[in-house]
């Protein structure tokens, strides 16, 4: 909203409505140490035309990924983005969509909704799927709160691989609920070690969290850890990259009563870090549980299909008292162009995505495997990211390629068994031949001990 300054008329307007003499008697209540005594210590202002040099000068030290070529991951990706994802959601009647409380006034906005749905259930495979959900982090803390209801315990396990802003995301949300969170070890590949795993499960457990593929890009093995997490009466929790579910299995397949991930690659762009686009799915006897939104299809009395929010009311959004969560916001324009963007791949685009993805991160490997001192840690199965160890600290290569136009990756020390020479970088269906072997070359050139700023 613009400032519209106060007329002193207006001033003197508003104090006589409201009975007070001056300014100073509105805030004569408070204690003289919290007042300010003097005008506020501020630089005279500058035009119009100033602010804007200003703002355009500070706004050009930024660079992105339209000037970069980037190999961060970690959970935001540089994706392919349809500019039909762009043109839908720029439509006035999606931005100034109404809240979807009153189904009368609402239904594209609803209809949406459901569709998205639809997707998040037949991407994972599980019976229910809601809206509302901030991002991946806190969609994963939602489901092990879910977890936690449903078992009346509060312990919940973790994968040592486990994305570590999740990680922090998780231990901050249930701090408040005293839920403990225990950590699984990881095993010599970079994956969770089943057996490790099935030693902590011991009937306090309420769920474990199975992330796959894990922060080093690593395909865990599922099936071995839903086994031995059911064995000890714990609920499953996916959290997954869904764009890896095109080629993997999907989360019902191994037995995950719930599953989270982060939306962001399905046409939603990085954004400086957000806004993102949480999901979240469900076995079909958590679906009270879950938070958030859900859309339901229906029929009005003439058999029109109509849509409508369904098994919550809406004091659970809006009466902390009554909530089973907090979380309301409902990321609907981002939903929709995850929607939009599904809908243009379809199923057979889907596949193709994933399987682009593998076939650029295995191009990856391979550049760089004959590199003299830099190591493949874990060269294990993988999706979109891998973890390289360099001859030196991480951090030294990520200032040398951006030096050279190239976002290096991400520093994994302390991450599982990770140390400071180690570096995760991902891939996706939108880098190149080029750009990657742009990269092995800059990292040749770093292990072979040339620094930012040689040639």
């Amino acid at each position: 909203m613009a400032y519209v300054p106060h007329t002193p008329e207006d001033i003197r307007a508003m104090l006589e409505v409201v009975g007070v003499a001056d300014i100073d008697a509105l805030f004569a209540h408070l204690p003289s140490d919290v007042r300010l005594d003097r005008p506020l210590d501020l630089p005279d202002g500058i035009s119009e035309e100033e602010v804007r040099r200003y703002f355009g000068g500070a706004a050009g030290r930024n660079h992105g990924t339209g000037e970069l070529v980037s190999f961060l991951g970690g959970g935001v990706y540089d994706a392919v983005i349809p500019a039909a994802c762009d043109a839908v959601v720029s439509r006035s009647e999606f931005l100034t969509a109404y809240t979807p409380y009153q189904p009368e006034v609402s239904q594209g906005t609803l209809q949406a909704i459901y569709e998205w749905q639809t997707f998040v259930c037949r991407l994972t495979g599980l019976d229910v799927a809601n809206a509302s959900m901030y991002d991946g982090a806190t969609a994963l803390s939602e489901a092990a709160s879910v977890a936690i209801g449903a078992k009346r315990k509060k312990k919940i396990v973790v994968p040592a691989a486990l994305n570590p802003r999740y990680r922090r995301v998780l231990e901050t949300t249930l701090r408040g609920e005293g839920v403990e969170i225990v950590e699984a070890p990881s095993g010599h590949a970079g994956t969770t070690d089943p057996a490790g795993l099935a030693a902590l499960v011991d009937g306090t457990v309420a769920g474990v969290v199975i992330q796959n593929p894990n922060h080093l890009g690593l395909l865990e093995p599922v099936e071995e850890l839903a086994a031995a997490a059911t064995a000890g009466g714990a609920i499953v929790v996916a959290c997954v990259n869904p764009v890896s579910l095109a080629v993997a299995k999907s989360p019902a397949e191994y037995g995950a009563e719930l599953a989270v991930g982060e939306a962001q690659p399905f046409g939603i762009n990085q954004g400086w870090g957000g806004p993102l686009l949480g999901f979240m799915a469900c076995a079909d006897k958590h679906k009270r549980r879950i938070p958030g939104r859900v859309v339901g299809r229906t029929e009005d009395t003439r058999g029109n299909a109509g849509y409508v929010l369904t098994l919550q009311t809406r004091e659970q959004h809006i009466r902390r008292e009554k909530a089973t969560s907090n979380i309301c916001s409902n990321q609907g324009l981002n939903a929709l162009r995850a929607t939009v963007y599904l809908a243009m791949l379809g199923a057979g685009g889907l596949a193709e995505l994933g399987e682009a993805n593998l076939t650029r991160l295995g191009a990856l490997r391979r550049a760089v495997a004959g590199i003299d001192g830099v190591e493949l840690p874990y060269p294990g199965p993988a999706f979109n990211e891998t973890v390289l160890r360099l001859p030196r600290p991480a951090a030294d290569f990520r200032r040398f390629a951006r030096a050279h136009g190239v976002l290096a990756g991400i520093s994994l020390d302390g991450v599982a068994d990770c140390g400071p020479n180690d570096l995760l970088a991902a891939v996706t269906e939108k880098r190149t031949d080029a750009e990657i072997d742009t990269y092995a070359d800059l990292l040749t050139r770093f292990a072979a001990g040339e620094e930012a700023g040689r040639e």
